[in-house]
Formats: structure tokens, sequence, C-alpha cells
């Protein structure tokens, strides 16, 4: 008897603890089953009210995010590989990125340490200059072929400019404009020299006529004078009279050049016409590109070829010597005495003297001057 009542009991107490368990299991259930059911709703929303943003990951172990689109701007913090990041805009050049971290921190890192889920082009522009677009290849419609063997292609609508290139017998070329009269055209070869061709030595796919007008001519040509002193000569050479001197920083005009181009051939402002040694001078235009002036006759000129040479009133060591001369000095011969020995000259200061001849070096024979002393 005792035995059942005991097996009643348990029975008795199992069931009540069955009962006193399973409301709250239920109830933990309907709590769980709401929230997720929230968390559902929540994202669901997210989504719909939010458009995805282009996302991008570190590629680099780590890579500082900064304040600003450059290595000049303060470090707002850190990243590393693979932490993921939301792409916000760029820099309008493409190399720098404005980016969000999941805490929120925005800061902008270089866009070669990012692997990103959409090009980088494709996001918004936040500041910068649009690098240049690239012109495309222009389609010129006036061509010209040439007609003759060989055609220099000059740096200028004439003979006197220089050679830039050289197109051959059945080439082609653009047509960009030509000078006033049509005798020449600027044109552009296919290698992309643009120069200058003699309108006679094509033939063209336009009248020449109807092309724009370019005057060509390239600005006017001088030089400086970079030293203390340049003497301006008579020809192209140490031994020909000086005409004039130019100072440091004075300008002249130029108008051509010796075959060597060592020396220059120059307009002053009272418009006298001499040369000038290149090294003495800086110009405004390519020296290649200048004429070749072929200079005239030698002058009458000397060289003083000792350290000091007696200037004498006459033609012997009996007359008064009223200055000297140095080595180097240039001066104008104008006659000699009958036996040769002594020469007449005049100085660079425009002074009449006599020098002995043995100590000059001259361009022409010392007996080719006439006599002026018996």
């Amino acid at each position: 008897m005792l035995v059942l009542l005991s097996r009643k009991f348990l029975v008795f107490v199992v069931l009540l603890l069955f009962l006193l368990i399973l409301p709250g299991q239920v109830f933990a259930g309907a709590e769980h089953s709401t929230v997720a059911s929230n968390h559902v709703q929540i994202t669901s929303l997210m989504r719909t009210e939010e458009p995805e943003q282009p996302v991008a990951t570190v590629n680099t172990g780590a890579l500082n995010v900064r304040s600003g689109p450059g290595v000049s701007s303060s470090r707002v913090t850190v990243i590393y590989n693979g932490q993921p990041v939301v792409l916000l805009g760029r820099w309008a050049s493409n190399n720098w990125v404005k980016i969000r971290l999941y805490s929120g921190v925005e800061g902008w890192v270089n866009s070669v340490y990012l692997n990103t889920s959409v090009p980088i082009s494709e996001l918004p522009v936040l500041g910068g200059t649009p690098p240049p677009v690239e012109p495309t290849q222009p389609i010129y419609q006036a061509t010209a072929t040439v007609i003759t063997g060989a055609l220099n292609v000059r740096s200028g609508p004439g003979i006197s400019y220089g050679v830039a290139t050289i197109v051959r017998s059945g080439e082609q070329v653009f047509i960009l404009a030509r000078n006033s009269t049509g005798s020449w055209m600027k044109v552009r070869t296919s290698t992309n020299v643009e120069g200058w061709v003699n309108a006679s030595l094509v033939s063209t796919s336009v009248p020449v006529q109807d092309l724009p007008v370019v005057d060509g001519s390239p600005p006017e040509a001088s030089v400086v004078v970079i030293v203390s002193a340049a003497n301006v000569r008579t020809g192209p050479g140490g031994q020909y009279d000086v005409i004039a001197i130019l100072y440091q920083s004075q300008a002249v005009s130029l108008i051509g050049r010796s075959s060597g181009s060592n020396w220059l051939y120059v307009r002053l402002g009272n418009g006298q016409e001499g040369w000038i040694k290149t090294t003495s001078v800086q110009a405004n235009v390519p020296i290649a590109d200048l004429p070749v002036i072929q200079p005239g006759a030698p002058s009458n000129s000397a060289v003083v070829e000792v350290s000091w040479l007696n200037v004498r009133s006459g033609p012997g060591t009996n007359f008064s010597v009223f200055t000297v001369l140095p080595k180097g000095q240039v001066v104008s011969m104008i006659g000699r005495a009958a036996n040769s020995t002594w020469v007449q000259v005049r100085l660079p200061s425009g002074a009449v003297g006599w020098l002995n001849s043995n100590y000059l070096l001259g361009e022409i024979p010392i007996t080719d001057l006439p006599i002026t002393y018996p």
C-alpha cells in the first residue's frame, strides 16, 4: 500500500513540473519568433529605402585613411588587408577615393590599394580638376601629293628657312594653311612634322586659294649681347675692321649667319650692318634657321702681332710715338712707304699713324697698298 502511494506521488510531481516548465518554453519560442520577424522586416525596410552602395576591400597590409585626397593630408586612421569599406566618391583623377568604414569614420585612401566592386571611374566626382580630354585625331579635308623627287619641308615659307624634314615623290601630306600669295603651304607630314612646302611642287586636293591664310613668318630675329662688350666687324672674322661696339644687354636685329654659324650678320639701330661673334650674343631664333650670308672681299685690315707696338707720326723710328697698340689690336691699312717697311694705318679711335710692317699681319699684301710716303 505504501509503495502504491509513493508511485502516485512521484507521478504527480512529474506532471506538476511539466506544467510549470511548458508555458515558459512556449513564451520563449513566441518571443524569439517575434524578434526574428522584426529583424526581417527592418532588414527589408533598409534595403528598400537605401540603394546598395559600392564597396571595396583593402589589398595591402596596412592603408592610411587621410582627411583629404593626398599624402599631405593628415591621417585619420589605418585599415588593414581584407577590411571592407563603402565607396562614397572619387577625386577627378581617379587616384584617390573617399570611403566610409563600418564604424562610420570617413576619409580618403589611395585607390591603388583597393579591390573595388565597381570601376572607380563610375563613382561620383567629389573634387579635383578633371584630366584633359585627349583630342581626337582631326580629319583633314585638304591633302597634297608630292610631284617632285624630293621636297624640303621648311620651318617657314621660303628657301631661306631651315629644312625640318624631306618628303618624297608620291608621298601625301595634310594641308593646314597657305601664305598670302599661295606660293607656300603649311603642311603636316605622316610623321606629324609640320612645316612649309613650295606649292608648285605638290598636287592639291582642293584649290590653294580656298585654304586659310597664315603669315608663317617667325618673330623678328634679334640678338642680345651677353658679354661686357662685343665688336661689330665688317666681315665674319677677327681680321675685319671694327665698325661699332655693343655692350651687355644691348639688342640688335639679326639678318643671317656665316656658313659655319660662328658669326652672325646684324643690323644696328642706326641702320649700319656688320658681323658679330656668335658666342657673344643670345639669339631668339634657331641660328640654323637663318640664311647664310656670303661676306664681301676682305677689308684692308691688319692685326698687331707683338705685345706692344709703337704708333708713330711718320714712317720711321725718328718720328715721335703718340700711342702704343696691344697684341691682337685690329687696324685699317691706308697706305705704305715706298719701301713697304712702314704702313700707314687708321686706329679704331680714328687717329692716323704709322706702324712697322714687320709686326703686322694683314689680309692683303703690303705691296698692294697705295704708296702714301715716298
